[in-house]
């Protein structure tokens, strides 16, 4: 088995500065809380671009950012990765995205605030302008955050190259509604399913409807209480890993980013799907949005050391 995925990988998304309080002790609210405040790099495109990269893969980010501080620490936080920031623009006046989330003393969120406005404008003219990031990459990667017509314009100008997508929340998943029969891989919650569909039911029915849409794998999230995978040979369900949780931002997107690099590791669905889960696990166990120690040997030694010689992919 390698470690090294060569395959060229462009994310579309958002980056953002993440701005995380987490308390020490129980939450009162209006009051104030004595506990930690850190500034880390996030976004959901930024996360998942980290993630894959430290997985193995060739990845090359692009996003808008402002001309701030937000701007140095993302930048900084992608070449320490490894991550290629060539395709980044610079917007000359907004500023760079913001997500002010807090934490209870457990590391769950209690409640965030986003201040995205910079990722609309990165329209299809922008896009077009990045034309031999796309046409260099063997994979792309969106996430609902981009403006609507620009996750169109990407899956039509781009239709014979895998598109794998994360549907980020309830409010932006129907972004992806028009383009699902382009989709390799669409990663979502329940939530986020059903609006897509403009329709409720058990998690699995709502996979099921989403493959029927034309996805070819949909990776349905149950947050703690596992992940289900369908797609045409069947359905797989894996629950979740007990472990320690410092902080629940990330952990989708390592599950998300953990699954697209496990296709190209290990040769069952059954065993991928673990694999993703074991990301999300080592993540949880991080104050980071993306566990610096993420790598496939780390995954493969605390979480898969079962699996034989033969479950991976040489």
């Amino acid at each position: 088995m390698t470690n090294t995925l060569p395959l060229r990988t462009l994310i579309v998304g958002g980056a953002n500065l993440d701005i995380t309080g987490s308390c020490f002790a129980r939450f009162v609210p209006g009051d104030s809380n004595p506990g930690l405040v850190k500034n880390s790099a996030g976004g959901v495109g930024r996360n998942i671009a980290e993630n894959l990269q430290r997985l193995g893969m060739n990845c090359s980010l692009l996003t808008v950012l402002g001309d701030d501080i937000g701007q140095a620490l993302i930048l900084r936080s992608c070449t320490d990765a490894g991550v290629d920031t060539g395709p980044i623009i610079v917007h000359p006046t907004l500023t760079t995205g913001t997500y002010m989330a807090i934490n209870n003393q457990l590391g769950a969120l209690l409640a965030a605030i986003a201040d995205m406005a910079i990722i609309d404008t990165l329209t299809p003219d922008q896009l077009a302008l990045k034309a031999a990031y796309f046409t260099q990459a063997d994979q792309i990667i969106i996430e609902a955050n981009l403006p609507e017509n620009s996750i169109q314009w990407i899956c039509e100008q781009h239709s014979s190259k895998p598109i794998c997508a994360d549907g980020v929340s309830a409010a932006k998943a129907p972004r992806l509604r028009s383009v699902l029969a382009h989709l390799d891989v669409l990663k979502v919650n329940s939530e986020e399913a059903a609006a897509i569909l403009q329709e409720t039911g058990d998690d699995l029915a709502l996979a099921k409807k989403l493959h029927a849409k034309g996805v070819k794998n949909v990776l349905l999230s149950q947050g703690p209480q596992g992940v289900i995978l369908h797609n045409q040979d069947g359905t797989w369900y894996k629950s979740a890993i007990k472990g320690d949780n410092e902080n629940d931002t990330g952990a989708g997107d390592s599950l998300f980013a953990g699954f697209v690099a496990a296709r190209h590791l290990l040769k069952r669905p059954a065993d991928q799907l673990e694999f993703a889960v074991a990301c999300a696990t080592f993540t949880l166990s991080s104050t980071a949005s993306v566990n610096p120690k993420l790598g496939v040997h780390e995954i493969r030694q605390l979480f898969l050391s079962h699996l034989s010689k033969g479950a991976w992919c040489s």
